[in-house]
């Protein structure tokens, strides 16, 4: 049984990230496979003991005590991602909120991010961080793990000014008003292609295809967390999918099957905060 836990970050961190979940499981004879779906988000995860191997569709995580900690960076997707697990699994990810991984990292996130999720290196140069997940994978307590850790993202914090950025984030993310990639950078001052260039190395994926995955994530929120029950025709709607073919169309991208089938499947977890599909 997965023992699934979240943490909010400490107050000087809540500006760049939106939350900490920890995995642990100690059954070793354990296996587990389920979907994870496109996300805005950055997720790095650390893993201790284990052996991970990622394609663009599927991802493999098993114990392994030959290894001692593992880093990786989830990859910018537009399709659902198949995770397996087996055996051992300890692991603690951090929820990057859009953009503010680069305040994080020494290179811009193109460099380090692709498609699929890869081992994330960035911060093994640092002979502190190694030290820090000692340290931190000894403890048991969640709260306990997550401040050891924090002490390490605080060192590795270098505010950038990312102004024009989180004003176009703002911009793709208004279904309402839905402006168009030529607005938003006349918008900010930017020809379309400085604006597409640096959007990319900042964000991962260009402009429209943020976009695409924040509509999915907008419309699936409105479905899970609306106070009301709401048809998912409305949810399109508000979501500004232009008609219900093309909703569809567009579920069955990045989630994988139509709207109707998806909601059927997932499972909220973490306390509301992972949406996954099981498997088994």
């Amino acid at each position: 049984m997965l023992k699934i836990e979240t943490i909010q970050p400490r107050e000087e961190l809540r500006e760049y990230i939106d939350f900490y979940y920890l995995i642990r499981n100690e059954c070793a004879d354990f296996k587990n496979t389920h979907y994870s779906f496109p996300h805005t988000v950055n997720a790095v995860t650390i893993y201790k003991e284990a052996a991970f191997y990622s394609s663009f569709t599927e991802s493999n995580v098993s114990h392994d005590s030959a290894n001692n900690f593992i880093t990786v960076l989830q990859g910018k997707r537009q399709l659902p991602l198949k995770v397996n697990i087996a055996g051992k699994t300890d692991r603690i990810c951090i929820w990057f909120k859009p953009l503010w991984i680069n305040h994080f990292i020494n290179v811009p996130l193109s460099d380090v991010m692709g498609k699929t999720s890869k081992r994330f290196t960035n911060w093994d140069q640092d002979p502190a961080y190694l030290t820090c997940l000692k340290a931190c994978f000894e403890k048991q307590d969640a709260t306990q793990r997550i401040h050891c850790l924090e002490e390490f993202m605080l060192s590795k914090l270098q505010p950038l000014n990312t102004d024009r950025l989180n004003k176009a984030l703002q911009l793709l993310c208004d279904f309402e008003k839905a402006y168009t990639i030529d607005e938003i950078a006349n918008d900010l001052a930017m020809s379309i292609r400085t604006f597409n260039r640096t959007f990319k190395q900042m964000i991962g994926v260009s402009p429209v295809e943020y976009r695409s995955i924040a509509r999915f994530r907008h419309s699936m929120n409105d479905k899970l967390f609306s106070s009301s029950l709401k048809k998912l025709t409305d949810i399109g709607h508000n979501s500004n999918f232009y008609d219900q073919s093309y909703f569809i169309k567009m579920y069955k991208k990045l989630a994988g099957s139509a709207p109707s089938d998806f909601f059927s499947a997932i499972e909220k977890l973490g306390d509301d905060k992972l949406i996954f599909q099981f498997l088994t």
